[in-house]
């Protein structure tokens, strides 16, 4: 129903606005540094970033970190992907060098002949009929002969080619002398051991990205991940020079790099900056028997002036190589900090949610867990909070440890991508405040897309950016021109600590019936006043979700390992209606689903993280779908190579803000690679006639198959005749063209 604005609604409109005013032109500067930048080959790609001078605070720095096809398509594997700010730190260090006397382009060869009157070369001229003669070529040497700068240039010779033969022709072309050409100049090179003085330079990372299985994707496509670098404005001053390295070796992706400075006062203030630990892109070796890693993680000790009241430790890393026990990308260990020679902490260098990556259905093992990174996402950043652990004004001596390990397989070499820091700051800039970091759902934010639309539970996430403990909020949330919900958060948060929290029923109705915004706002935290009213509210853009009828045939068939598979339609209660029960392998279950007018969730899961088709297991393949209960139609096609889980909600008996939405076509075409034989899984919203057809990459047709008044077809096509290579598998009909690509091998 339709609501009248109250006194409180309007103060909170007027908090929102005042709260998002930080988002608006002057109070948000956003700067561009890597604009699709085109990285391949195990490269460094450096650009500038022209950022806000010192002297402006900001409560939040964002960089949204931009990965996406060339025009040549994007890369097939995964590969790390690099984003640092070149500190200049005022010191200079030298190396011993070879200075020559003379340099040749880019090469200092011992000898060069040459000479320096110009030289003639003969041909045979068939328009007189005669011998005629043109300038031959020549080259410039440089010379440095500068005791004080050996390597600057103090003069340069130009000298023509020499040692060949001028030929002579009589009038019919044919040869009739020769002379030698021979030189008038010879250089002797010598090099004068000399000092390079350069000023040192030290790698801050900022971020780390590994790069999805992009063989799938279009050229048009990209993703962005948001990284939190609000500790580094103090880097991010003036201009800066930034490099993404790409550690891939083949033709890779295009990064983008955007920086968004909102103004205000962050939780803390920070005081230094350290490198503790930085391997570069290679590495530090693990498990090498005759070069142990902790040869490189050696104690390092800092000292701590009075005024670096806290400190945090933040730590980058990921494993990568594939060894004895399949270390380190994929095998899990441990890494352990000590400080002043005490072990605090220790921390598994893994992630186990790869199956629930954002990013679903790459062209590789995108559901493989991995050593702190899924392809396609972060390389996550592990904080370990030193406050209670560090005194002012004393030396604090760090120390890392990884967890003993010896790769015993030849050839391969293990590594872990590391890069630590040591970041001090003074005490916390408020006592009592929380702060809204993120809305999960209803967000249109594709890193989101996993847990949208929703019709139900809002879900963001909170922290305690106030010195004391948060024990409890009162979240106040809904759509813009709604009634307003509130929720009364409870629980335990030390400073700088987060927590999800799932909100409860919301008013979906607008003033104008056309919710759009959602917001949320966080306040009395421990029951008292918030001091820092500028990071409690966030909004994000709505995603709504589909309308189904009351009635409609969940169609599924199981793979070959169905007792990984369990499934249940949930109302807004939580309360289960509809559940599968003991499946059979490979076999289609139709069952009729009746509904009340209602939000629901229907939840699909696979203990094998595998979903109902991957095509680097044994487990054949499955599919679930909505279908219409009473005529031809595909009401809702899920992704069978989904990974862990599926989460879907929608409404039976009413629509949120918009019609029903109709599925697009979709085409799974599996297994792939193949050697033999493909599966082609097509899906239609609508029944229509077309025709489904394989063809070359050059275009030319080689089988096709006539579909008539079809909504969905399980099709099996021979291509074991094929020779080796990539097909296009082609459907076409009146209303749409659906094309995907297929691998012979």
């Amino acid at each position: 129903m339709k609501s009248s604005i109250t006194p409180f609604l309007v103060f909170l409109i007027l908090m929102f606005t005042s709260a998002f005013a930080i988002a608006g032109p002057g109070d948000t500067t956003t700067v561009r540094a890597h604009n699709n930048a085109h990285m391949s080959w195990w490269g460094s790609y450096d650009a500038w970033g022209v950022f806000p001078s010192a002297g402006t605070t900001y409560r939040r720095i964002n960089l949204d970190f931009t990965l996406g096809c060339p025009s040549n398509g994007c890369s097939d594997w995964d590969y790390t992907v690099q984003v640092e700010a070149l500190r200049p730190t005022g010191t200079y260090d030298s190396t011993l060098v070879q200075a020559p006397y003379y340099t040749l382009g880019s090469s200092s060869p011992d000898t060069i002949r040459g000479n320096t009157s110009q030289v003639y070369l003969t041909f045979f001229n068939t328009a007189t009929g005669s011998t005629d003669s043109s300038l031959a070529g020549s080259f410039q040497v440089m010379i440095h002969n500068n005791s004080s700068d050996p390597f600057a240039i103090t003069d340069s010779l130009t000298l023509y080619n020499c040692n060949f033969y001028n030929y002579y022709h009589d009038n019919q072309g044919n040869i009739i002398d020769s002379i030698f050409v021979g030189f008038d100049t010879i250089l002797l090179n010598s090099f004068t051991p000399t000092y390079n003085v350069f000023e040192v330079i030290e790698r801050i990372e900022l971020a780390r990205v590994i790069t999805p299985y992009g063989g799938y994707y279009p050229n048009t496509w990209s993703n962005t991940v948001t990284f939190d670098v609000t500790d580094f404005a103090s880097i991010l001053q003036d201009s800066v020079k930034l490099r993404a390295f790409y550690g891939g070796w083949s033709d890779g992706f295009t990064i983008t790099l955007d920086f968004h400075f909102i103004e205000g006062t962050p939780p803390r203030t920070v005081q230094n900056i350290r490198n503790v630990y930085v391997s570069g892109p290679g590495g530090f070796p693990y498990g090498n028997a005759s070069n142990s890693i902790e040869n490189y993680l050696t104690p390092k000790t800092f000292a701590l002036t009075n005024n670096e009241t806290n400190a945090m430790l933040r730590v980058i890393p990921t494993g990568h190589g594939a060894g004895t026990q399949n270390c380190a990308e994929f095998c899990l260990k441990n890494y352990q900090v000590l400080l002043n020679g005490t072990q605090y902490f220790q921390q598994p260098i893994w992630r186990n949610d790869c199956g629930k990556n954002h990013l679903i259905r790459q062209a590789g093992t995108w559901i493989y867990d991995r050593a702190n990174w899924c392809p396609g996402e972060k390389g996550v950043v592990r904080e370990h909070e030193l406050t209670p652990l560090i005194t002012p004004g004393s030396n604090l001596t760090v120390d890392m440890n990884l967890d003993p390990f010896t790769n015993t397989v030849g050839g391969q070499n293990p590594n872990y991508i590391m890069a630590v820091q040591l970041i001090t700051y003074g005490d916390p800039n408020y006592n009592l405040d929380v702060s809204m970091e993120d809305i999960i759902a209803p967000s249109n934010n594709f890193y989101h897309n996993r847990s949208n639309p929703i019709c139900q539970n809002p879900k963001v996430v909170i922290k305690n950016t106030g010195s004391t403990t948060l024990t409890s909020a009162t979240i106040t949330y809904g759509i813009a021109g709604a009634t307003p919900s509130t929720f009364n958060w409870t629980g335990n948060l030390g400073f700088n600590q987060t927590a999800v929290v799932q909100l409860g029923s919301i008013d979906w109705n607008s003033t104008t019936n056309q919710p759009d915004k959602f917001y949320a706002y966080v306040s009395n935290p421990n029951g008292g006043a918030d001091q820092y009213a500028l990071n409690d509210t966030m909004t994000s853009t709505v995603l709504f979700p589909t309308q189904h009828p009351n009635s409609f045939v969940l169609l599924f068939k199981s793979n070959l390992a169905p007792n990984e598979n369990t499934y249940n339609i949930k109302d807004s209660q939580g309360n289960t209606v509809f559940s599968n029960g003991i499946l059979a392998a490979n076999t289609i279950y139709r069952d009729t689903v009746t509904l009340a007018p209602g939000c629901y969730t229907f939840n699909m899961n696979d203990s094998g993280k595998d979903g109902l088709y991957f095509f680097a297991n044994n487990d054949g393949t499955g599919y679930v779908r909505f279908v219409n209960a009473f005529g031809p139609g595909v009401l809702k096609y899920f992704e069978s190579d989904f990974g862990t889980n599926i989460t879907y909600q929608f409404t039976v008996g009413y629509v949120l803000e918009q019609p029903e939405i109709e599925m697009e076509a979709e085409m799974l075409v599996y297994p792939n690679p193949t050697s033999d034989m493909i599966q082609i899984d097509l899906s239609l919203p609508n029944a229509e006639s077309g025709m489904i057809e394989v063809l070359s990459l050059e275009g030319k047709l080689l089988s096709s198959i006539a579909l008539d008044k079809s909504d969905s077809q399980l099709l099996t096509v021979d291509m074991s005749y094929f020779p080796s290579g990539v097909y296009m598998i082609r459907y076409t009909s009146a209303n749409r063209t659906v094309i995907k690509k297929a691998v012979k091998r």
